[in-house]
């Protein structure tokens, strides 16, 4: 019986120790089922809400996401809107540009960027635009984050 109760102990533990290594090692795999499966997606105000628009320039082009104003249960009054620009080596000394986040033809906003300081200035247009949050360095270019409030 005492012989009987060992095995059956160290398979328990051979079979633990082969679970625990299986789920360490397939982490990313299980990971990526269970979010296709349950269909969570990542908070827009994480990854900057979906692009809307392209702007094409010589070497670089600039990426404008929908603003984000999204709340758990409505829509909050304070959003933020994210403007990137890609690939890192064509994007020029100084990014000088006039956008109109919201595609009324009206610019909203000038932005100047250094990509080398990873620093912007800011001239809003629409009152809608109050600041620059910050700027960030993405994997293959820059961000820049601004503070919009809703109508």
């Amino acid at each position: 019986m005492s012989r009987l109760k060992s095995v059956l102990a160290y398979t328990a533990a051979v079979l633990a120790l082969l679970i625990a290594l299986a789920t360490f090692t397939g982490m990313d795999s299980f990971g990526r089922k269970l979010v296709s499966v349950t269909g969570i997606k990542v908070s827009p105000w994480m990854i900057g809400g979906e692009v809307v628009s392209v702007i094409e320039h010589e070497g670089y082009q600039t990426v404008i996401h929908r603003p984000v104003f999204d709340g758990l249960f409505s829509e909050r009054k304070k959003g933020m809107l994210q403007i990137d620009w890609t690939p890192q080596q064509g994007l020029p000394a100084r990014v000088d540009e006039l956008i109109d986040f919201d595609r009324d033809g009206k610019d909203d906003f000038h932005i100047v960027l250094n990509p080398e300081s990873n620093k912007a200035g800011l001239e809003a247009i629409n009152p809608r635009v109050v600041s620059i949050e910050g700027c960030y360095t993405l994997k293959d270019g820059r961000a820049a984050r601004l503070s919009l409030y809703h109508d």
